[in-house]
């Protein structure tokens, strides 16, 4: 199976975002890289999505900072490896919306397992499917953005990553009500109190901090219950020739 990206998808999304009408939603998501990255330190950066948001996390403290915007999978590739990067090469790895217009996101987190080393951290921001906008998706224009990506739910995400043995570090989900006038905008900063008490996983786009939860290696004394006895050889076996 190939690791495929819809170009089209993220073009569409890229300009979604640089829209006027929504400039809230990238304040939303600017907002949270900046916690975001206080929790995912690291040396070895790989980036995967909206080159729009790729320069908030750039920085002078890692080694190396690499940056996949529209990702395809190459045909000298062999079929286990389909990202071209060697296996643990990467302690920090950030997905924005990568998984909404891929089309075999599970493929993609499949990759990104294998090129993490044993304590990395992996950033993740989508739309979540399990919220007002995922309610409204079915009836809206397929072909508008953001409608026309995939949107996953908080606990499918989760559970993917659960499966390959990682553990949650950050989860937070903003943005309870869609962009879909401009009379709306009027509204969002009153929404954000009412997404507080109906529940803090159901707002538009979703935040995830995610590491390896990998268990050291420790030796283990063994400890004998039973009493052994060492005795000598008898005086009459010894020196004996047969």
């Amino acid at each position: 199976m190939k690791l495929n990206t819809n170009n089209y998808k993220y073009k569409e999304l890229l300009k979604w975002y640089r829209k006027a009408l929504n400039q809230p939603a990238k304040k939303v998501v600017i907002d949270h890289i900046s916690e975001i990255k206080k929790i995912i330190p690291g040396k070895h950066v790989l980036f995967i999505g909206l080159s729009e948001f790729r320069k908030k996390f750039e920085s002078s403290k890692y080694v190396s900072f690499i940056a996949i915007d529209e990702f395809v999978s190459s045909d000298n590739i062999t079929e286990a490896k389909k990202l071209p990067f060697e296996d643990n090469s990467h302690d920090v790895i950030i997905i924005i919306h990568a998984l909404d217009y891929t089309e075999n996101p599970y493929e993609l987190v499949r990759e990104i397992d294998r090129i993490g080393t044993d304590d990395v951290k992996i950033s993740i921001v989508g739309f979540n499917k399990f919220s007002l906008w995922g309610a409204m998706k079915p009836m809206m224009n397929k072909t508008a953005t953001p409608w026309l990506l995939n949107f996953h739910s908080l606990y499918s995400v989760k559970e993917w990553f659960k499966l390959l043995g990682y553990q949650s570090l950050y989860k937070d989900t903003s943005f309870f009500l869609p962009i879909i006038s401009k009379n709306i905008t009027k509204y969002l900063s009153k929404v954000v109190l009412l997404q507080k008490f109906i529940g803090s996983n159901l707002g538009g786009i979703y935040f995830l901090v995610f590491n390896k939860n990998v268990i050291p290696l420790t030796p283990v004394k063994l400890k004998f219950k039973g009493k052994y006895l060492v005795t000598t050889f008898p005086k009459s076996s010894m020196n004996k020739i047969r």
